[in-house]
């Protein structure tokens, strides 16, 4: 079983959160939020922490997948996360990919963890579907 926690539970972590429950091999963990966690229900039960307490979860997940913005969120987020965990973001400004991912890998591979990043429509399912129609 795949233990998954969010960091964020916007309009990308329901997603994900969404997509987990109906995924035999996965279990949604928790939900870290910036937000007063009281204030954040999740659809599926699934316990919702302090994004301060993501840490105390290092032995309890296999991977993160962080759900906030690309402009102001996953700059610091991810490589930050990379540290602790293996990590999955859909970041997406496009000119600052390289940035990003150097800073990623730096962290990640400090690590002995895998940062996966850009995996949302654009760029991520919309570059492979260009691959494949090529």
């Amino acid at each position: 079983m795949i233990r998954i926690g969010t960091a964020g539970y916007g309009n990308i972590g329901r997603g994900v959160g969404a997509a987990v429950t109906r995924s035999c091999d996965m279990e949604l963990k928790a939900v870290f939020t910036r937000r007063d966690p009281s204030s954040v229900k999740t659809v599926t039960g699934t316990p919702v922490l302090s994004y301060d307490q993501i840490g105390s979860m290092k032995d309890d997940l296999d991977v993160v997948i962080i759900c906030g913005g690309s402009a102001r969120d996953l700059p610091w987020m991810t490589p930050e996360l990379a540290a602790q965990f293996n990590v999955i973001d859909s970041f997406a400004h496009h000119a600052n990919i390289p940035e990003h991912f150097a800073n990623v890998d730096a962290s990640a591979s400090a690590a002995g963890k895998i940062g996966i990043i850009s995996c949302g429509w654009d760029p991520g399912y919309f570059s492979l579907a260009r691959i494949i129609a090529d």
